[in-house]
């Protein structure tokens, strides 16, 4: 093992992502904040790892981006980054962030001057069960600018609606709900009309927040970490976080978002969830085709940083970790530390469940 290599186990060991101010939720820029998103990295870890793992003008490549925080924060530590994921709702969210080259007033502007019609606009292709969630008119606003920003190629704001679609407060649009496995509104509340460009303006300012940044290095593409449309020996460095082992739900978590975005059909959401890797039985078969993949694209002596959670089956633990050791192994992978951390388990979002889960960091060389 090298110095370098030595050096990044020890920094990495120290979890200064667990320390304040770095441990506080709402640490980091407001763009991380765009939307939730069950089993997202918190952006302090993301940039403990590409701080300790790489250098400027690296090519990081997150394999499961999600909603993008591991591409985004390299992106904004002036790294070039790739993220991947299959999900339409992360990619949607992931797009946003890379889109975000327009200046503020700009994009308020651009939102004044539309004028809604939402006359010609459907929503009985919608189920009634997404219809309970919304006033009517506000339900076909949305679906009148999904489309219009869509269409002008206005992926930061697609974000920004698809990110305030559901929720409990007042800049939400949905009746009030949990952000993520929705609790049905009461059968009388007919929901009050909540205009939508107001909401999406004030969404836009928080946005920003914390002023310009350019995070324009960054592509996102709607893709299969098995089989991944990049060049062999093209990233310097891999950090992600696979799906978690037979654990969370990343469809049916976010199923109200993607029937807004049009992902309503149990067909659709079935063959959706059946490409994800999640399922137990296919799990490690699912892995080595992405593994494999991963040492494709990775060049040689690039570090691969996974982030894996144990998964809890009929009483038993299973370490995921060692379960997949052996797969990177044979795809020229040489692991030089697994670090074991403690993170807490939203409830809601999970299907088997207790207090704590152990989740490891595997800090991998290719040969």
């Amino acid at each position: 093992m090298d110095k370098n290599t030595k050096k990044i186990i020890k920094s990495i060991g120290k979890k200064e992502w667990t320390n304040p101010p770095y441990s506080v939720q709402s640490w980091g820029n407001w763009i991380h904040r765009i939307s939730p998103y069950v089993g997202r990295i918190k952006p302090s870890f993301a940039y403990f790892l590409i701080k300790h793992v790489s250098k400027e003008g690296d090519i990081i490549l997150d394999p499961f981006c999600g909603i993008g925080t591991i591409p985004t924060e390299a992106s904004l530590m002036k790294r070039k980054s790739i993220g991947i994921d299959l999900n339409p709702y992360g990619y949607a969210i992931a797009r946003g962030k890379s889109d975000n080259k327009r200046k503020l007033d700009e994009l308020i502007k651009y939102l004044e001057n539309i004028k809604v019609d939402i006359r010609n606009t459907s929503i009985k292709n919608i189920p009634n069960w997404v219809k309970e969630y919304y006033n009517q008119k506000t339900l076909k606003e949305i679906q009148y600018l999904l489309k219009k920003l869509k269409r002008d190629k206005q992926y930061l704001l697609l974000a920004c609606l698809i990110g305030i679609s559901q929720g409990h407060r007042p800049g939400h649009l949905s009746k009030p709900c949990a952000w993520t496995l929705p609790y049905k509104p009461k059968p009388d509340d007919k929901g009050e009309y909540r205009e939508v460009i107001p909401r999406l303006i004030e969404k836009i300012k928080r946005t920003f927040i914390n002023g310009f940044q350019d995070i324009s290095k960054m592509d996102i593409l709607l893709a299969d970490a098995r089989k991944m449309p990049l060049k062999d020996n093209s990233v310097d460095h891999i950090i992600s976080s696979p799906p978690y082992y037979d654990t969370l739900d990343y469809v049916n978590s976010h199923r109200l978002r993607l029937a807004v975005m049009g992902y309503y059909e149990k067909e659709k959401n079935k063959k959706l969830k059946s490409k994800l890797i999640q399922k137990f039985d296919t799990y490690i078969i699912e892995m080595e085709k992405t593994i494999k993949e991963m040492s494709r694209v990775l060049k040689n002596n690039g570090y691969c940083i996974l982030i894996v959670g144990d998964c809890f089956r009929r009483n038993e633990t299973i370490n995921t970790a060692e379960e997949i050791k052996p797969i990177l192994e044979k795809y020229y992978f040489e692991c030089h530390a697994i670090i074991e951390d403690f993170i807490p388990i939203n409830k809601s979002v999970q299907k088997r469940t207790k207090n704590r889960k152990s989740e490891r960091i595997m800090i991998l060389t290719k040969k």
